[in-house]
């Protein structure tokens, strides 16, 4: 009887966990439309998308317990494109998958490390997108949220970021497109970096939960722009809680 109890709340925490999980990353989902519809508004045109989830997948023992590890992983990703690379000081597998437009590409990464005589593991699970198609982004994100609910087993962090290119010229100048971007998301600057052709703004608005401290405040928006030269084209990213690729 006791042993049915302990199994019946078992089940409820891991059904709640997952649920927990498939709520968190549809917003973060959310955030990549809530950045494209900030790009419409502007006039600048979206060249690519991403999102970058980190987590632990907790200590093994062994390279024994890190290979189980590695086979649960193949076992839940179907359809990726697996290498392994052994370095001096860690371990690392890693899985492809491509869409069959080609648009979007799937990496998943599992790395075990030394650490206090055991192994300890995480996973990336990293997605780029090219340009915008809206009915294959909407697809794309009803199956992540349960990727991630699959592939990882505790807390993890998600990082989603939208690059463009504004190819007329520009109205204002790249400081105060970069505030117009700013206010579009109720945020507010916390650090800035002004250059002749470049501007970098990292803010922090209510309408996302997640943040990141910074030495002066909590942040969870950067907005990067860089003029490309005369007659270019105007590069602008957009990122949450910061920027991730190269702008």
């Amino acid at each position: 009887m006791k042993k049915s109890i302990v199994l019946f709340f078992a089940i409820i925490l891991l059904v709640h966990s997952y649920e927990s999980v498939l709520a968190r990353e549809a917003a973060n989902i959310s955030k990549i439309s809530d950045m494209k519809q900030a790009m419409d508004e502007q006039g600048i045109i979206v060249k690519k998308w991403s999102l970058y989830t980190k987590g632990s997948v907790g200590f093994t023992s062994n390279l024994k317990g890190y290979r189980q590890k590695a086979a649960l992983l193949k076992n839940a990703a179907k359809g990726y494109k697996w290498n392994t690379m052994n370095m001096q000081e860690h371990l690392k597998i890693t899985g492809v998958r491509i869409s069959q437009a080609g648009s979007i590409k799937e990496r998943l990464t599992l790395v075990g490390y030394p650490q206090k005589g055991k192994l300890a593991t995480y996973l990336v699970y990293a997605v780029e997108g090219k340009g915008w198609n809206k009915n294959q982004f909407q697809h794309f994100a009803r199956s992540f949220q349960s990727r991630v609910a699959t592939y990882f087993e505790g807390k993890t962090s998600t990082f989603s970021c939208i690059t463009g290119v504004h190819s007329g010229t520009m109205d204002v100048g790249l400081y105060k497109q970069a505030l117009e971007l700013m206010t579009t998301f109720s945020a507010v600057p916390v650090e800035e970096l002004k250059e002749e052709t470049f501007v970098s703004i990292s803010a922090y608005t209510k309408h996302w939960d997640e943040k990141i401290n910074t030495a002066h405040k909590a942040m969870n928006l950067q907005i990067a722009i860089r003029n490309q030269g005369m007659g270019g084209q105007t590069a602008v990213t957009i990122g949450t809680p910061i920027i991730t690729s190269e702008y």
